[in-house]
């Protein structure tokens, strides 16, 4: 019988990030858990009182860590303007007077699951991209693809799609 219980490192991880805090009455870090759907996850929580501190722990702390097989997720809330739809508010701010951007809506299917959606413009975008695919050098592609690419580790629950081509949506109608 082994007298040492030796803990996981992701298990010290989650009690320092806890201690860092303990004394701090805006920030409160919940007990490290595992995703229930995804196989060597582990969560943490974090919930932030005033916005400020939570723009500054957003800006310093890392989203994932990695112990081996193992990832650490750091989930931070903003108490002081969390939403319903924080994630979809986000993406509005950031897409704002977008040109390339033809809607950003959200919407819930009939078991009241919320769908999160960047529609962009049906248009190809195109731009030089010295890559050994394209022997012209073109990369060709949607915008949606891009943003699939470019926010791919923290879309926060937000999917990208291609508007349909129809009136008002059509690029050759203007």
């Amino acid at each position: 019988m082994n007298k040492f219980n030796l803990e996981a490192p992701w298990q010290t991880f989650a009690k320092k990030l806890k201690a860092l805090f303990a004394q701090d009455s805006d920030i409160d870090v919940s007990d490290i858990y595992a995703a229930e759907d995804r196989d060597g996850v582990q969560v943490i929580d974090v919930t932030v009182l005033g916005h400020e501190k939570f723009v500054a722990l957003d800006r310093v702390m890392a989203k994932e860590r990695r112990f081996g097989n193992v990832r650490v997720v750091i989930n931070l809330y903003d108490l002081e303007n969390e939403t319903d739809n924080a994630g979809i508010d986000i993406f509005k701010t950031l897409f704002k007077d977008n040109p390339a951007v033809a809607d950003i809506v959200s919407m819930a299917d009939p078991t009241g699951t919320n769908w999160n959606y960047v529609c962009f413009k049906p248009e190809v975008v195109q731009f030089f991209d010295d890559d050994m695919s394209d022997v012209n050098g073109n990369y060709t592609g949607l915008m949606e693809d891009i943003a699939r690419e470019v926010f791919a580790d923290n879309h926060r629950g937000v999917n990208f799609c291609t508007a349909a081509v129809g009136e008002g949506n059509n690029p050759l109608d203007e």
